[in-house]
């Protein structure tokens, strides 16, 4: 999981020139994704959603499977039971080779957001981030799970010292081989990353990985249409993540592989498969060379936006002309094959 892989630049430059695919019908299909060099990546899977067949499609191309997870109480001294199939999972996982961590978020469900109020929890208080580390080295050992994924939201800088105490203390009680990685919100400057509790100055020690989430810069309830994750909006963040003095080689690239639509009647929208976005946008579906992604706008005038097989290789291309580690999808039940 400690590749560097170097940028192949002729084969950067023959990504960028390839046009979309049509089918005969005129509606688009996913375009080819030309033969770049291997970058380990990490797909993600719900696990209240996800069997064991659900790795079979792409299992060829991914090296860790980050299982969505467990999530912390409202209190911030607990976490959620494992999924009653966490096990099946990492067992199935194990079987074709690949590793899997656990993901812990702290997501409300309650909202429907990352609560910052649940990390503050969390992470201001010594007493709770002994008692959360000690549950989840518990979960990790019980399911044979390789590691686990930080994955809190919506912090500012006065929970970077918590952040930072935390992911030290799970690493050093989770154990080597197993490993302690963290997703991390998209920022434009060394400064808001910083402001938003990722000070990577403490943090790196006690990470294998970052997690770059390079999507869901726009989103139905919360922004009016636009990418998913535009190509200029992830390689700004991507840029600005470096400019923090993280290793390039600890850094994943996070991919969209999904849509979003927004209703022309104003109504709220819904997060769409690759496959459900084409079928939504059919033969008004164009390809956006810039944000490189999918979007239509339809008659009724609901806007669709969408990141497709097409959307990846251009982002694993700038994976590799980062020299990055590697790149992390969200959700293999959603994208194309990758």
């Amino acid at each position: 999981m400690n590749r560097r892989i170097s940028a192949s630049i002729a084969a950067v430059a023959t990504l960028l020139m390839i046009t979309g695919c049509v089918s005969s019908s005129g509606t688009p299909t996913p375009t080819p994704t030309v033969a770049l060099p291997a970058l380990p990546t990490e797909g993600y899977l719900v696990a209240q959603t996800a069997v064991a067949t659900s790795l079979d499609r792409d299992q060829h191309v991914l090296s860790t499977v980050g299982i969505d997870g467990v999530i912390l109480s409202s209190t911030g001294d607990t976490v959620a039971e494992l999924p009653e199939n966490a096990a099946a999972l990492v067992a199935a996982a194990h079987a074709r080779g690949l590793s899997a961590e656990l993901l812990v978020s702290n997501y409300d469900n309650s909202s429907g957001e990352f609560s910052r109020k649940i990390a503050t929890a969390l992470l201001g208080s010594a007493a709770h981030r002994t008692a959360v580390t000690s549950q989840l080295v518990a979960q990790v050992t019980s399911a044979g799970f390789d590691g686990v994924q930080i994955d809190l939201e919506s912090l500012t800088a006065a929970d970077s010292e918590g952040l930072a105490a935390f992911a030290q203390q799970l690493h050093e009680a989770i154990g080597a081989p197993k490993t302690v990685s963290m997703a991390v919100t998209a920022q434009s400057s060394k400064a808001r990353y910083l402001a938003a509790g990722y000070d990577f100055a403490q943090l790196r020690t006690s990470l294998a990985r970052v997690v770059l989430i390079a999507y869901d810069q726009h989103g139905p309830t919360w922004s009016k249409p636009g990418p998913v994750g535009g190509l200029p909006w992830a390689t700004a963040a991507l840029d600005a993540l470096i400019s923090t003095g993280l290793p390039t080689a600890q850094i994943d690239l996070g991919v969209a592989g999904y849509g979003y639509s927004w209703p022309g009647n104003g109504t709220t929208g819904a997060q769409l498969s690759d496959e459900d976005s084409r079928t939504l946008a059919g033969d008004l579906a164009r390809y956006d060379t810039r944000q490189a992604e999918w979007t239509a706008t339809l008659p009724d005038d609901t806007v669709v936006w969408w990141s497709d097989a097409r959307s990846l290789n251009e982002r694993r291309a700038l994976a590799l002309s980062r020299d990055l580690h590697g790149i992390a999808v969200w959700d293999l039940s959603l994208t194309d094959p990758l």
